[in-house]
């Protein structure tokens, strides 16, 4: 069985994903964190999590059904291409042990913040639930040493598309599902 999380992302361009993938192999030194493989490729900035689905039984169908909805509405979108740069490092501390240590931001991520508003009316008009809680953010890797918040300035990209992704979970791989471009004036 593989358990698999759909979401919605802004991801960085291979140039700057490896990029941002030197700054998580600093960060890691500075600290003294245990140091990991790149994981360039799966770095990104959710917008939306549309759920976790196993691929038996009746979770197949309904997975399937919540990414037609999601995909038509993407489709409605009418957003344009926005910057994204970080200016705070900090652990997430929701469970005790393995924490993210994240990138985020103040005023550098509202571009995010407004783009994520807008993709989440499409989602609800289309009949699907958005949770209202949101910190943008780019996962740089997990450990167990927490990081207290601090300023931490790292330039992001300019986002000229958003994305539809299926995580398979223990398999450390996302199957990039859609992409929508972002390069109309916000609706």
């Amino acid at each position: 069985m593989t358990v698999h999380a759909l979401f919605f992302c802004l991801r960085p361009d291979p140039a700057t994903a490896l990029r941002l993938s030197g700054v998580s192999d600093e960060i890691a030194h500075r600290f003294g964190l245990r140091v990991r493989p790149s994981r360039a490729e799966r770095l990104h900035v959710t917008l939306h999590h549309l759920g976790w689905y196993d691929d038996q039984n009746d979770e197949a169908d309904t997975m399937a059904e919540v990414r037609r909805l999601a995909e038509d509405a993407a489709d409605t979108l009418r957003h344009a291409p926005l910057r994204l740069d970080f200016d705070e490092l900090l652990s997430f501390r929701r469970k005790p042990r393995n924490l993210p240590l994240v990138l985020s931001g103040g005023r550098c991520l509202d571009e995010v913040r407004v783009l994520r508003a807008a993709l989440g009316e499409c989602l609800r008009a289309a009949g699907l639930r958005t949770d209202p809680h949101f910190t943008p953010h780019l996962t740089l890797f997990y450990d167990n040493t927490p990081i207290e918040p601090g300023p931490f300035i790292v330039p992001g990209w300019d986002a000229a598309d958003f994305h539809l992704i299926d995580s398979l979970q223990g398999q450390s791989r996302h199957v990039d599902l859609g992409r929508w471009a972002l390069t109309a004036a916000p609706a």
